[in-house]
């Protein structure tokens, strides 16, 4: 059976690691798909490896169609599953609910507009729309600023160590801050880049390698 695969529906799913994929696979293969691939309209919502794997190996599998008036409920739908199912980092929890932010102010202004309330509470929807984004990835209003920034500036480096839980929220965070801190700025003197680079992969790197990092600094010393 050929079921669509939305990149709008796909790219709201946190990936799994290759490890996770293959011992999914070898489930399958022992002991077919148990658990039943989520549609809407024919459009893949949950089971997307699922699918994969089964049309890899032509294993049979069952559908459960939901009904959505539109493509928005369909998105809220998946990202409300993907929160209850998985053990996600808070940094992919946000990023999963920060996909929700133009549905919710979208619902926001059109419930204002219906009460004619649009221009005095205007103001207050940004915050209204952070808290309720932070109470369903269950994280504090300032964790959901700082993802913000760092969706927005961060390098593919820190988003990956981000993504595998290698680097938490806050310190992603003073690692953007201090780049921005330590880029040369109008009418100062340039740092050298070697130092630059240094004090950026510092930020970025595990506890364990700085401390085996001045180690080796140490024992050169005394030579």
């Amino acid at each position: 059976m050929e079921l669509i695969i939305k990149s709008e529906f796909h790219g709201l799913i946190p990936p799994i690691s290759q490890e996770e994929y293959g011992l999914l696979e070898e489930s399958l293969l022992q002991e077919g798909c148990r658990e039943a691939i989520v549609t809407w309209d024919g459009c893949i919502l949950d089971g997307h490896n699922r699918y994969e794997i089964c049309q890899k190996h032509d294993i049979r599998f069952k559908i459960i169609e939901k009904s959505f008036e539109n493509e928005d409920e369909a998105k809220i739908w998946i990202i409300h599953n993907q929160l209850a199912r998985r053990n996600l980092p808070s940094h992919e929890r946000v990023r999963l609910v920060l996909a929700l932010k133009p549905l919710i102010m979208k619902k926001a202004k059109e419930k204002q507009s219906e009460a004619g309330q649009l221009r005095q509470k205007s103001a207050q929807a940004p915050v209204k729309t952070r808290e309720e984004l932070a109470n369903l990835a269950g994280v504090s209003h300032d964790t959901i600023h700082k993802v913000e920034i760092i969706e927005k500036e961060a390098s593919p480096e820190i988003k990956e160590a981000l993504r595998k839980g290698k680097m938490s929220v806050n310190r992603a965070y003073k690692s953007l801050r201090a780049e921005k801190s330590s880029s040369p700025q109008k009418g100062k003197s340039k740092e050298p880049k070697a130092l630059f680079q240094l004090k950026k992969w510092w930020l970025v790197t595990s506890r364990g390698i700085q401390k085996r990092f001045l180690v080796w600094i140490r024992e050169r010393s005394e030579l």
